[in-house]
């Protein structure tokens, strides 16, 4: 598998899925013969169900090239409810996913994500969801946490001279200015292994 591919299924199994608008059932949408020639190709089920997704849904069906409404269709119903969730970017990267395992790793790590989303919809806690989806697959491997780090607030003014204790916010005594006993000149060429690997 290319290194393209394989960065692209990398990515959307990490895909952050936003909340997904309101369906607005009822709402309809006005064809053009071209999207009237799409519906028409659809059998009864589809049809039923094309009818219920909103105007803006109906639009972004439509935008979508052969290939890819096939493919919502071949979707299971949970698969099909969170292909709503993505941007259409997201939904051409994990089309375009050949190898069996990267594309149901995607899957997996979308469906948690639509679960947690309408479990905290619901009501239910984030956990709950979670732990729901997972029980409902067994693979599921979560790789990492987010982790916050804090940052020192910038400084302000001018920065003091390094004493020997101190290295961080200070500036290098000879890039100060300062010459004479105890200030060595900075190395201008690298030394080799830093002391840390040696």
């Amino acid at each position: 598998m290319n290194k393209t591919m394989l960065a692209a299924a990398t990515a959307l199994s990490m895909i952050s899925v936003p909340a997904m608008a309101d369906h607005h059932e009822g709402d309809e949408m006005d064809m053009t013969a071209d999207q009237q020639m799409m519906y028409d190709e659809l059998d009864a089920d589809q049809r039923a169900m094309f009818d219920t997704y909103s105007p803006d849904q109906q639009t972004m069906y439509f935008g979508w090239n052969d290939a890819l409404r096939g493919y919502y269709w071949s979707l299971d119903e949970d698969q099909q409810e969170a292909w709503w969730y993505l941007d259409d970017d997201q939904r051409t990267t994990l089309f375009q996913i050949q190898a069996p395992e990267q594309r149901t790793a995607a899957w997996n790590s979308i469906l948690t994500q639509v679960a947690q989303i309408e479990g905290e919809a619901t009501g239910q806690t984030a956990g709950a969801a979670t732990n729901a989806s997972a029980t409902s697959n067994s693979n599921m491997r979560f790789a990492s946490n987010a982790v916050v780090q804090d940052i020192p607030a910038p400084h302000q003014g001018e920065y003091p001279v390094c004493e020997s204790d101190a290295d961080d916010n200070c500036i290098n005594a000879w890039a100060a200015g300062r010459r004479g006993p105890g200030v060595e000149r900075p190395l201008d060429y690298w030394p080799g292994q830093p002391a840390s690997s040696m």
